[in-house]
């Protein structure tokens, strides 16, 4: 059975949620207590975050995708300038470039892949 698509959205709300905890925790946390998996990048770990964000975030709210979108963007800026007032951490605009582009194409998937579903449900 196919689950409804309201329920996705429900689900991918909580997921976004989820993944915007991970992402503030990792941010301002110490670097020494910052969680990473070792066999990818920092960029790379970057990326995969806020792609995952900007893509839950998107399909969880359809109706708000720019705004979602322009959130995401806000707070990967935000961040990296939070990120210099810890010792030791450093907010850099590479940095910020990479999670902005992860958000990015994240809602843009997200949002064709919503469009795609939507199609395949309507009755012929």
């Amino acid at each position: 059975m196919i689950p409804s698509l309201e329920k996705l959205r429900r689900l991918a709300a909580f997921a976004g949620w989820a993944a915007l905890l991970a992402i503030l925790f990792s941010t301002l946390s110490p670097l020494g207590v910052r969680p990473h998996i070792p066999l990818l990048g920092a960029d790379l770990e970057r990326f995969l975050a806020f792609f995952a964000a900007g893509a839950t975030f998107a399909f969880a709210y359809p109706r708000q995708r720019w705004l979602v979108l322009a959130g995401i963007v806000a707070l990967a800026i935000g961040l990296e300038w939070l990120q210099t007032l810890e010792k030791t951490r450093h907010g850099l605009p590479h940095d910020a470039i990479v999670k902005v582009a992860g958000a990015t194409l994240g809602s843009i998937l997200s949002a064709t892949f919503d469009t795609m579903a939507q199609r395949f449900r309507k009755p012929a």
